[in-house]
């Protein structure tokens, strides 16, 4: 995405080139990443029939890393000079570490610690709308849901004049408050009013969640249309997992999923690229890049998942599963270690190699341990705060 990695970017200027010109590896990943999770959370919370017991282990699974990760990060920049933080975050340190605790930063108009941080938002705000529709079971819409997500992006990306009209009359003040106000309590009192198969703190619970989400995806960062994206994507990995388990046909599979070509193509065509390019790169190389990287990630997701029969090498399986450290970690090896030969194609291995090192202590030392803690205390919480399933 708009965050450029370190290693590309610093040590690596023809590989940064290439990845914005050809192919976007790391958008490539985060793609994957949304396709998984997509598949994964309606498993979770069917398997496990409980709203409270899903988030204490969504909980303990993210934030004792990423807070980990947050402070040394943290501890690298103010004790070590080792590690650069966006000077918007330096000017106002305290509210920025306050919001980047939180893993909403992106949506809250603060600096990103962690540049990669951003999509774990995106995935936080998934995690609640599918929570709070699970109650009702309109989490199992996923092909809905995506489908809509889909056409969104493609609809506001071809109807340029009122799209602008309409931001630049939001973007005006208290306009802005006044919209997002508007429309968070409309979709609040509808969302209430439509649930009445809620009951109680589950009703209230869901609504608060929805109302968050609404707020805080009205304050992306991304243009609409790109977020609108991201969440069809979301939403697809569930259609995915729907189609796995027997739920959803073939044909209906196919037929959103060439919804969401056709919008990865048609959004990416039309779209204006809203942060800068480096020299030499062109829009038009720069959005072939962008459609060639979704298209790769949606043919590799759908071809892992029809050949998951398949044994694949150990050290592949076990690099999925420090896969979380190491996205929160790579770049620290980077900063932290600095120039150790000042041969690029020498150091750049020794950074990959620390950072698998570093994610294996992480993962070991602080990701697993909470995830079994999570497990424990989401039984504990489920016995307390039963939530029947929907």
């Amino acid at each position: 995405m708009r965050r450029r990695a370190a290693l590309s970017g610093t040590a690596l200027p023809s590989w940064a080139k290439f990845s914005l010109e050809r192919f976007r590896l790391g958008e490539f990943g985060v793609v994957v990443f949304f396709l998984c999770s997509g598949f994964i959370i309606p498993a979770s919370l069917e398997r496990q029939g409980s709203q409270i017991k899903f988030w204490v282990g969504r909980v303990f699974r993210l934030y004792p890393l990423y807070l980990s990760v947050l402070a040394a990060v943290l501890v690298l920049h103010y004790g070590f000079d080792k590690y650069p933080l966006p000077q918007e975050y330096l000017d106002h340190p305290i509210r920025a570490t306050v919001a980047n605790a939180t893993m909403l930063q992106s949506f809250l108009s603060q600096p990103l610690a962690l540049g990669q941080s951003w999509s774990l938002a995106y995935e936080l705000v998934f995690y609640g709308l599918v929570s709070a529709m699970f109650v009702t079971g309109l989490h199992k819409k996923s092909p809905l849901w995506a489908s809509l997500a889909f056409l969104t992006a493609m609809v506001i990306n071809t109807r340029h004049v009122p799209v602008e009209a309409i931001n630049h009359w939001i973007g005006n003040g208290g306009n802005r408050v006044l919209a997002i106000a508007v429309v968070s309590l409309a979709v609040g009192i509808g969302f209430t009013l439509w649930s009445t198969r809620m009951v109680g703190r589950q009703r209230w619970l869901s609504v608060g969640i929805v109302v968050v989400s609404i707020l805080v995806v009205l304050n992306r960062p991304e243009t609409m249309s790109t977020a609108m994206f991201f969440f069809g994507t979301l939403f697809f990995g569930s259609c995915l997992f729907r189609w796995a388990e027997g739920q959803l046909s073939t044909k209906r599979l196919a037929t959103v999923a060439a919804v969401g070509v056709i919008a990865i193509v048609v959004s990416w065509a039309t779209a204006d690229v809203y942060w800068g390019l480096p020299d030499n790169v062109t829009v038009h190389s720069y959005k072939a890049a962008e459609i060639t990287t979704y298209l790769a990630a949606y043919a590799t997701f759908g071809l892992a998942l029809r050949f998951r029969s398949v044994s694949y090498p150990a050290i592949m399986l076990w690099l999925g599963t420090i896969s979380y450290s190491l996205y929160l970690t790579h770049a620290i090896p980077i900063y932290a270690i600095g120039q150790v030969t000042g041969h690029r194609w020498i150091d750049g291995p020794i950074w990959v190699g620390s950072a698998v090192v570093i994610s294996a202590v992480t993962y070991y030392s602080i990701e697993r341990p909470a995830i079994a803690a999570g497990r424990r205390m989401s039984k504990r919480a489920a016995t307390r705060w039963s939530t029947p399933a929907a």
